[in-house]
């Protein structure tokens, strides 16, 4: 009888040895998830201006700055681009130059993504020391993703 209840034990020890590492693995799987979730969008809305940019690279080399800039709007709606999908600094710095059938169009902006929200006891959009976080603050600056984006395109 002794040696079958050791073996009862035994069972429900590796049952929750198994329950310890499927924990571990749908937290890990649920990070990895998150992230993605939070990221998707930012490479998407960069990819989407890329393809728009390289378009006008192709099929207005004989336009001028102004029609390209006429044209830009209409475009980003066509590739589902909307204005909140990307900072106002994209549109501050839009560069374009079209010179004799070649046309080129850059733009770059800034993206920080904050997993757990942006810090509160500091302005997240300023230049602050981390050291002077405190709390919760300290984690949220730690898993902050910052991204710097140049899209850019030229005719060939």
């Amino acid at each position: 009888m002794l040696h079958s209840e050791e073996g009862l034990m035994h069972r429900y020890d590796e049952r929750g040895f198994s329950m310890i590492k499927l924990m571990f693995w749908l937290a890990a799987l649920s990070g990895i998830i998150w992230y993605g979730w939070l990221l998707m969008p930012v490479y998407n809305a960069n990819w989407k201006v890329q393809d728009a940019f390289d378009a006008i690279s192709r099929n207005m080399a004989d336009a001028t700055e102004s029609q390209v800039r006429r044209r830009l709007p209409e475009l980003f709606k066509i590739k589902y681009i909307y204005h909140d999908d990307l900072p106002e600094e994209f549109y501050d710095n839009i560069t374009i130059k079209a010179d004799g059938g070649i046309v080129e169009i850059s733009s770059y902006y800034h993206v920080t993504i904050w997993p757990l929200g942006p810090v509160e006891g500091v302005d997240p959009d300023s230049d602050y020391d981390p050291s002077e976080l405190k709390g919760m603050d300290k984690l949220r600056d730690r898993l902050r993703l910052d991204f710097d984006f140049e899209p850019y395109a030229r005719t060939p």
